[in-house]
């Protein structure tokens, strides 16, 4: 036994590669003592077992590096659960059920305790369990039912006693989701995990959520309907859960403050399930069967209207910003409007200041560092980033020289990196979405044909709703040069929208039709961009350029025979139109003709007024 004792003090060592080199040698020599034993099939039960069937030494060390779990020297834990493991995978005459007992024995947790060392006998059984299950013994013939439920309850227990150890016993307890499908009784073990781990179905923590999300995931044939009776839909996160998702993923509870007593400065695991429940093609069935709500309304209903909320505290921000440094590998231009949301802009902009040190404006600086980072190498994410930026209320600078505003430090380095071509290509994507929002929706997301198909009548109205939105803001661009033919581009579009039956301006190009088709909402809509971007007094040198493109396009539509114009009352205002076309073309006549005069301001301001009654007239539904 002496040629095993020098091991055991490294294993306790702080510095990792000593425990490792321990653990290996220590294995090593075990491993060649067992070798030397009689062959046998038969499995230790008992402490009794153990003496007859294994080496003395193997006895020993498993007695040991079980009650060495408990010790609180150094990093005795993490040395001895890695030797435990090893051990336990590479003698398969040690069943679980003696482990369990040994484990049980040694690290018992009595009322005469300190609390220093009842809390020393938690986590030592903690890594016990979790050294059991990584050495995969749970999986070997011969175990039963009786010690996966010992295994099971004792973990839920921990859990619910000890907040602070609650999401690493469901983590552990997530582990052994995989095993289940190798026993026969695995529906039996499955309807048990349900009781006892997730409360019968209640699910009211993120611990609780990972681990149902996790089985569910393993096992998607079970009758997770009736397993759930709280949950409504097929699928946890169908849209009518929207509710507890926000309870359970902000971490708040007014019924019940004590689920959710304590802080902690990283995300929970859970997130990392929701992430990969969207963005992981592999998933896609599970998510279109389930009718899975889009990854859009959670962000803003979690995230957006709750940890981001007004009011909320730094502590909820910071795991705001934590999620936003999540989605950032996931960003594209149609991820942009869940990213750049209001409150989430503000929010970055009241934290990002370099004469403060604190973790919130430390995390919300790295969130915008590496957003930043992204735009530069990706010009359409880069551009969608921009115009949602400069149009926050919140972006404008603050008083004094000390701060560095949001729009300060981002715009510069994004506009830097725009060329003409990247400009075209995003309005060209803008107009993709506004066409076919279900075929565009998530286009360089990993889940696209889930998105696709579970796209709601009211996410395509804000789809549209927004490409409009975005596709005015860049031709009404001052920080990027953007050409006539964007502009016109655009213009052209909203109007088709607007004004045409089905988008369809007349002339046969199948590219505009809209499909589903435009809501009376979403043109009217349109309807209101065309009026606003003619009526913005600030640029009278596009504005009546873009009226009279408006009404040109109305008049030149209608003349066509395949055209049909849905604008109300325009019968009635057609010779009105032509009349006040006609006159904006001389006026942009004359301008041209008295360029650097007085004269030439005076008739642009008259073409600008002429045209904004004009399109006021076709597009404000009150000709």
């Amino acid at each position: 036994m002496s040629t095993t004792l020098d091991f055991y003090w490294d294993l306790a060592s702080l510095d990792e590669s000593k425990r490792l080199d321990a653990a290996a040698g220590l294995i090593s020599v075990l491993c060649k003592f067992q070798a030397e034993r009689p062959a046998s099939q038969e499995q230790a039960q008992t402490e009794e077992d153990l003496d007859r069937i294994c080496a003395s030494d193997v006895t020993y060390a498993v007695k040991r590096l079980v009650k060495g779990l408990a010790s609180p020297r150094d990093g005795a834990r993490q040395g001895y659960s890695i030797a435990l493991s090893e051990l336990l995978s590479r003698i398969s005459c040690i069943s679980v059920k003696v482990v369990l007992d040994l484990l049980w024995k040694y690290t018992m947790a009595t009322k005469s305790m300190k609390g220093q060392e009842q809390r020393d006998m938690r986590f030592g059984r903690i890594f016990g369990l979790m050294a059991l299950l990584q050495s995969g013994i749970v999986a070997r013939p011969g175990t039963t039912s009786v010690e996966i439920r010992k295994i099971v309850g004792e973990l839920s227990a921990i859990g619910a006693k000890k907040s602070y150890l609650r999401e690493i016993a469901f983590v552990t307890l997530a582990s052994m989701v995989p095993m289940l499908k190798g026993f026969e009784f695995r529906d039996e073990l499955i309807t048990m995990f349900v009781g006892v781990a997730l409360d019968k179905g209640a699910i009211e923590t993120p611990d609780e959520l990972y681990l149902a999300m996790k089985l569910r995931r393993e096992y998607p044939e079970y009758d997770w309907h009736s397993a759930f009776p709280q949950w409504q839909g097929k699928h946890m996160f169908a849209e009518k859960n929207v509710g507890k998702l926000v309870s359970i993923l902000c971490e708040t509870s007014e019924e019940n403050t004590a689920l959710f007593s304590s802080w902690h400065p990283q995300l929970h695991i859970v997130w990392d399930e929701v992430f990969d429940l969207y963005y992981n093609k592999q998933r896609a069935a599970e998510v279109v069967e389930g009718k899975v709500m889009d990854f859009e309304t959670l962000w803003d209903t979690v995230v957006e209207r709750g940890l981001f909320a007004a009011g909320a505290s730094q502590f909820r921000r910071y795991w705001g910003f934590l999620l936003v440094e999540r989605l950032l590998p996931h960003l594209s231009e149609s991820t942009v409007p869940a990213m750049m949301s209001p409150n989430i802009v503000r929010a970055l902009s009241d934290n990002i200041s370099l004469a403060q040190k604190s973790p919130l404006a430390k995390v919300s600086m790295r969130a915008a560092e590496r957003l930043v980072e992204i735009c530069e190498h990706n010009s359409k994410v880069g551009l969608a980033v921009l115009t949602h930026l400069l149009n926050q209320k919140s972006t404008i600078p603050a008083a004094g020289g000390k701060q560095t505003s949001l729009r300060t430090m981002m715009a510069g380095r994004i506009v830097a990196k725009l060329d003409g071509e990247a400009i075209v290509g995003y309005v060209s994507y803008l107009q993709e979405i506004f066409l076919q929002p279900s075929r565009a929706h998530g286009r360089d997301g990993v889940a696209d044909p889930v998105a696709a198909i579970n796209v709601s009548d009211k996410s395509v109205e804000r789809q549209r709703a927004w490409a409009i939105d975005q596709m005015i803001r860049v031709a009404r661009f001052d920080q990027v040069s953007v050409s006539e033919d964007v502009s016109r581009s655009v213009v052209a579009f909203v109007v088709a929208q607007a004004a045409f039956q089905s988008g369809d301006d007349g002339s046969g190009s199948k590219a505009v039709m809209a499909v589903p088709q435009l809501s009376a909402t979403t043109r009217d809509y349109c309807a209101s961009a065309v009026v606003g971007v003619v009526g913005d007094v600030g640029r009278a040198g596009q504005a009546d350029a873009w009226a009279t493109q408006a009404v040109a396009a109305v008049l030149d539509g209608a003349a066509r025979r395949r055209c049909v114009v849905v604008l109300p009352g325009f019968r009635e205002s057609r010779p009105v139109l032509t009349d006040s076309l006609r006159t904006l073309r001389m006026l942009e006549t004359k301008a041209k003709a008295w360029a650097g005069s007085p004269n030439a301001a005076r008739a642009r301001a008259l073409a600008q007024l002429v045209g904004y009654v004009a399109v006021l007239a076709s597009f404000s539904g009150n000709p």
